[in-house]
């Protein structure tokens, strides 16, 4: 055997074979996480950012930071092995990259050998001890059958009349063996003809259609201005919560690809389009049902006009739902917005960068939203909006912790505000002020402030953060339908981060399995 092993921990790595061994398992890896595992091994205890590792096991490909990502996530889960107990072999350096902490060793094959032989030798003295036993039985009928004491003609005759039965006995228990064997195949085949049968003239119904559940979706135009698709998705989220908060309509964000036997009753599909070096927004409403065009509209998207653009097309749709009073309500929605032409171009960057995955996209957002309160420093909703996206930033990442100075200097602000307002607030401040209250340990005044939000609308936060105050007092049946609710709005794995990190870590393998296996497929139940 000829390779290179490396032990590490209770696994060992075969780089040749591509596979992983520990005690009796033995795992079939890519080559890409093998690839990555190997170049760790062989400097464990080394800090390595993602462009140090692109270069080193991808030779300088063209490779984004999100598959870097993804691989070092598959390989933790990989090497954790589906076991309970905290075990970190591969840690992340906060601003630095990621390190294996594991003790590691390079073995020789003759060593791996070893190893693997005194695994499977475990096996070995019951099959021994099975082959003694039959050798001693044939043994001890040989010998009752010589012992016998006549001559030799008549010990011949003996034996080969003793031989003779023993085969005719032989052939017939074969014989029996045989016919047993083959009325079990027929059985077998008779039964699955049937089932085979009955399953092809049953009527399968493979997807149901919800009239009340509209899907909201970005479409990719691939503009010259990426600017433009940023300010479309921040469209598509502003029309959604609009409607979830008018309407008894359910709403689901089309972000990742999954596949599920409910179809949304009708879609709503945002798309920027280009004439003559103008941008253009296209809203269009359609049916799935009689699969029709039900609204389609177009508006400009130049910055002076967003505001206008938005109130209009939340208005246009809301007037093909049916909504009463959709001229009142628009406008209503549109309270708390900026009123500066360029802090709502950049709030509606800012939503956009929330939602993607990238840490550097997140910070970038935060860095937005602080340039809109320079602007306007008295707007409790891009404060709620800055609050709420400090306490994501420290969830997703608690090495953080110089953010804490920001969330007090921001949530002080939104207090004061609140005191001093005499109207009703966004929904987003209640939001923002309930999150606030639950990581200060106030579950009481945050139940208030998420009551108050909830009145107005349902959103992703509101469940995640319904899900939390229900886990603090010990309703778990209630905190796992909260966190199927947040996911099924927004199927993403960032929704799944914020069920499982904000305020607390929140163990959903055993609060809601069901939601865990939708993110991890390839776990299997112990029984």
């Amino acid at each position: 055997m000829v390779g290179m092993y490396f032990q590490i921990n209770d696994w060992i790595l075969s780089v040749d074979e591509n596979k992983l061994y520990r005690q009796d398992r033995e795992v079939a890896v890519e080559p890409r996480l093998i690839n990555l595992l190997y170049f760790l091994a062989r400097n464990s205890g080394e800090v390595f950012c993602r462009e140090e590792l692109i270069e080193h096991v991808w030779n300088g490909a063209i490779v984004t930071d999100q598959v870097v990502t993804q691989s070092i996530f598959e390989l933790r889960k990989l090497l954790r092995d589906g076991r309970e107990e905290n075990i970190n072999y591969l840690t992340t350096v906060p601003k630095r990259g990621y390190k294996l902490m594991a003790n590691v060793s390079e073995i020789t094959s003759e060593q791996f050998a070893q190893q693997r032989v005194g695994v499977v030798a475990s096996n070995e003295p019951v099959k021994d001890s099975f082959v003694s036993e039959t050798s001693h039985s044939e043994t001890s009928e040989i010998i009752n059958e010589v012992s016998f004491p006549a001559a030799p003609l008549t010990r011949a005759l003996s034996y080969r009349s003793k031989a003779n039965s023993r085969l005719n006995k032989t052939g017939q228990v074969s014989r029996w063996k045989s016919i047993t064997l083959d009325i079990m195949w027929v059985s077998v085949l008779i039964v699955a003809f049937a089932l085979f049968t009955y399953h092809q003239s049953a009527t399968k119904i493979t997807q149901a259609m919800d009239t009340h559940l509209i899907e909201f979706r970005l479409q990719n135009s691939f503009s010259k201005q990426a600017s433009n698709d940023e300010l479309a998705d921040g469209v598509v989220q502003k029309l959604m919560a609009d409607i979830i908060q008018v309407s008894d309509y359910r709403v689901h964000l089309s972000q990742t690809p999954f596949s599920s036997g409910i179809v949304p009753g009708k879609s709503v599909t945002v798309e920027v389009k280009e004439q003559a070096n103008k941008a253009y927004l296209d809203v269009e409403y359609r049916s799935n049902a009689s699969n029709t065009i039900l609204f389609s509209r177009q508006y400009s998207l130049a910055t002076s006009q967003l505001h206008r653009v938005m109130e209009q097309a939340s208005f246009d749709l809301m007037q093909a739902l049916d909504v009463p009073n959709a001229e009142q309500k628009a406008s209503q929605l549109m309270q708390g917005l900026p009123s500066d032409h360029q802090a709502l171009t950049l709030l509606i960057h800012a939503n956009h960068y929330l939602n993607l995955s990238k840490p550097q996209d997140f910070k970038h957002a935060i860095a937005l939203l602080e340039r809109v309160l320079k602007i306007e420093p008295h707007n409790a909703y891009v404060q709620a909006e800055l609050l709420i996206a400090y306490y994501v930033q420290l969830a997703l990442d608690p090495a953080l912790m110089s953010v804490n100075e920001q969330i007090n200097v921001v949530s002080q602000t939104l207090s004061n505000e609140l005191e001093q307002t005499q109207h009703t607030l966004p929904a987003r401040v209640y939001e923002a002020l309930a999150l606030h209250e639950m990581v200060s340990d106030n579950p009481d005044k945050a139940q208030v402030y998420l009551q108050l939000s909830l009145e107005k609308r349902s959103s992703v936060l509101s469940y995640v953060l319904l899900g939390k105050l229900s886990e603090l007092k010990g309703d778990r049946e209630r905190a796992s339908d909260a966190y199927s609710e947040a996911f099924y709005m927004n199927t993403s794995m960032e929704t799944y981060m914020l069920c499982e990190n904000l305020a607390f870590y929140s163990n959903l393998k055993s609060i809601d399995y069901a939601l865990y296996r939708s993110v991890h497929p390839s776990v299997v139940p112990v029984i």
